[in-house]
């Protein structure tokens, strides 16, 4: 059983709330705490703090604003995209992003929301596909100055464009519905759904599964985290739990309805249940 302290519990705790009182720097570091735990809340949040207090010195004469933001985070303190080594976890971790200086989008938005809300800057989240954003409410800006944390600049519509054309490799269509502000599960659950790729594809099954069940958490419906979870499973030698978890899929609506998919983790299951239980391993 955890500890009501231990990250997991907190990170719960943190989630169950109603939307509007869910702290998201809070959860975003204990998701770097849960990974390693020398990340040091506490002194991740002072560090946020001071940030913000020099953000509020360096724009005391003319006011806080998008563009003022982006140049005090991205030229002053340095936090920039890590374009060098853009899939290491690290740049999902908040806590090591702030130690670096170096990030991916959504990590490095994290940091502008969480000053922007300090200097009374109202600030979103964009979920904008392959390139996360902030909106920030600001003079000039009828609605609302876009802001690209991975380069520290304010975009323009056609800025969006380009960024979505490379990202998509131009086969999805910009439209205004794209840059729709997004909630801090979603973000949560963009930041895990991150991690789990990289995970995924190191052949890190054991992040993987820490990792599908927290996206679970947000979402239980989650198909395709329930299908990872049983992948990371059975590589992890757990053979009758993928099989059971593959059966609780067998029975969704979606799946029923879908022949050729509902017989293929049918003999899924089958080929797992057959596995001498000897050469499978079990949880205590």
């Amino acid at each position: 059983m955890t500890a009501p302290d231990h990250p997991r519990e907190r990170f719960i705790a943190e989630i169950s709330r109603p939307e509007n009182e869910i702290d998201l720097i809070e959860a975003a570091l204990l998701i770097a705490r849960e990974h390693h735990a020398d990340a040091e809340i506490l002194a991740c949040r002072k560090d946020l703090g001071r940030l913000s207090a020099r953000a509020a010195e360096y724009m005391a004469a003319t006011g806080p604003d998008a563009e003022g933001l982006c140049r005090f985070l991205a030229e002053r303190e340095g936090f920039q995209g890590n374009t060098a080594d853009y899939y290491n976890p690290d740049n999902s971790y908040l806590d090591r992003v702030l130690a670096a200086r170096r990030g991916i989008p959504i990590s490095l938005a994290l940091i502008y929301l969480s000053v922007a809300a300090d200097l009374d800057l109202a600030a979103v989240g964009i979920g904008f596909p392959g390139h996360f954003l902030v909106r920030v409410t600001a003079p000039g800006y009828p609605d609302g100055a876009l802001v690209d944390p991975f380069e520290g600049r304010v975009l323009a519509r056609d800025d969006c464009r380009k960024l979505l054309h490379a990202s998509s490799g131009g086969t999805v269509a910009f439209s205004e519905r794209l840059l729709a502000p997004v909630s801090k599960r979603d973000i949560l659950r963009r930041m895990l759904g991150n991690l789990k790729m990289i995970y995924l594809q190191r052949q890190d099954f054991a992040e993987t599964l820490s990792l599908c069940d927290r996206l679970l958490l947000i979402d239980p419906h989650s198909m395709q985290d329930r299908l990872d979870r049983a992948l990371a499973l059975e590589k992890l030698g757990y053979f009758a739990l993928a099989a059971d978890e593959l059966s609780r899929l067998a029975q969704r609506p979606e799946l029923l309805t879908q022949p050729q998919a509902s017989a293929a983790v049918a003999r899924k299951i089958a080929t797992l249940r057959g596995v001498a239980p000897t050469s499978g391993r079990t949880l205590h």
